[in-house]
Formats: C-alpha cells, structure tokens, sequence
C-alpha cells in the first residue's frame, strides 16, 4: 500500500517501494530511476547535483526558465528534508534560457566574411577579421573577445593559439578557416587584439563597432560561440577536448545545442560504433 505523509512546509509525500517521496515530483523520481540509471535511494536522488541535473536536461516540456528555477527550488528544499545524510552547500546558477542561440548558417559565414572584407578602413578591416576569427576560430563570448591582448595570440606550428584568461582561463586552438585573421597583429603584447588603441573595456565594444556597419547578416559574439561549438559537436571533437575548450564544466552546457547537429546516417554510426577503440 502507500503511506502518504505531510512534512513541514506543507509538502505531501508518499511511500513505495521503501522509496518517499512528494507526489507532485513524480517525474523527478521516475527520470532519476528510469533516464538517469540511479538507485532507489534517497539520498542518491535527491542529492544537490541529481536535482541541478533533472532541472537542467530533464524537463523537455518547460519552456519557461522561471518555471525550472521554480521546480529545482521545490526539490532542493524536498530534498534537504528526505536526506538521511547532510549535503555540503553549493551555490547554484540560475537556469538559462532553454532555447540556445542558433549558429550562423554556412551561406551567412559567407555574408560575415565578405562583410569584415568590406570595412571602409584597413584598421576596421583588421578588427573585423579579428572578431570574426576569435569568436567564429575560437569560440570565445563577448567579454573574452575584448579582453585577449596581442601577447596572448601564439603562432606556432601548427597553427595559432589564443590564451583565454579571466575565471574560465584556458588555451584554444584557433580553427584553420579563420586563422587569417589573427596572423598579422602589431603592437604592443599588453595591446587589444579588438580595437586596439582603445582606453576601455566597455562590454559594448562589440555592439558599437558593428553597429557602424552593419552587413545583411549581423553580427553576435553568442552566435559566433553557437556557431563554432556546433561545428566541432559535428566534426566529433572528443567530448574531453571540447570541454577544455569551451570553458565549460559539464555535457549539459553542450547538450543544449544538440539540436543544431545533424543526426549521422546509418553507416557512418555502424561504422563509428564498430570500430570505437582501435
């Protein structure tokens, strides 16, 4: 039988299976068990990171990021009461939008180049280029575009390499297609790549330089990230690689932009599947 019980704060729960939990989370129980692989314990399910996990990539019908915050604030305070052992505290980010920025079409990458190719200037040509080849190259947001300096850009062989630095520090390699634009800096090491000679590093850098010249397609630092995280989830850059690149810490942050991947055909996945491992 069930055995339904009310807990402080007014949540209802019930029994089964040895396993309580509150009525109105039954998805959450059901992902965990049948979708996550988890056992039937509560301290398993509704440990901090299992609900941040659920709330992230285990709703696919909430639209609404007001309404996964929502839910994940339920579970966090269900689960404080159902733990039998005490969970260290963890700050949480807000859930993001669930819908993630599309990526640049390959006939609008064209519109981008023939647009940075046709600046008015030679100094709003070479900054042009260098936006593109950092964001569209190397996968870097808007702040870290500003912030790379001329002595962060490593040309080596192979290719170029930029350092990001700031809370999500790594190395990326820039991809082949866009070196270009970063092969030919001047000035001094501590000097912007974008826009150098500027005296701020206003996060509106970007918006104002493109806004002086806007082409058909136009031109966003989280599409030109969307855009160069899509084509390596489609190239099949190991998942390990990718992560180091991206400044990310989790699948999660990338299985957003699954959607935007083309599904293989058949005998590429047989053929990759089969010969997995040498």
């Amino acid at each position: 039988g069930r055995l339904t019980k009310r807990q402080p704060g007014g949540l209802i729960f019930e029994r089964r299976n040895g396993l309580l939990f509150e009525r109105r989370r039954q998805p959450m129980c059901l992902w965990a068990w049948q979708s996550a692989g988890m056992a039937l314990d509560r301290d398993e399910i509704f440990r901090v990171s299992s609900i941040d996990r659920f709330a992230a990539i285990g709703m696919p019908g909430y639209r609404s990021s007001a309404g996964k915050n929502t839910i994940r604030s339920r579970l966090l305070r269900m689960g404080e009461i159902l733990r039998t052992r005490t969970a260290p505290s963890r700050q949480l980010r807000p859930l993001g939008n669930s819908d993630p920025t599309a990526p640049y079409s390959p006939s609008e990458l064209i519109e981008l180049r023939s647009w940075a190719r046709a600046q008015s200037t030679p100094a709003r040509r070479r900054n042009a280029q260098a936006l593109l080849a950092l964001g569209l190259g190397a996968g870097l947001s808007g702040k870290e575009i500003i912030a790379v300096q001329a002595g962060d850009v490593i040309t080596g062989d192979p290719g170029i390499r930029v350092l990001v630095r700031g809370p999500r520090a790594r190395e990326v390699v820039v991809l082949a297609r866009w070196e270009d634009g970063l092969a030919d800096l001047s000035g001094q090491p501590e000097s912007p790549v974008f826009r150098s000679g500027r005296s701020t590093d206003n996060e509106n850098l970007i918006t104002d330089f493109v806004s002086r010249s806007r082409g058909r397609v136009h031109v966003q630092a989280r599409r030109m990230r969307a855009t160069w995280l899509v084509h390596h989830l489609e190239s099949g850059t190991p998942m390990t690689v990718l992560l180091a690149a991206s400044g990310v810490a989790t699948l999660e942050a990338l299985d957003r932009f699954m959607r935007f991947v083309p599904k293989p055909d058949p005998g590429h996945a047989t053929t990759a599947l089969r010969g997995a491992g040498g």
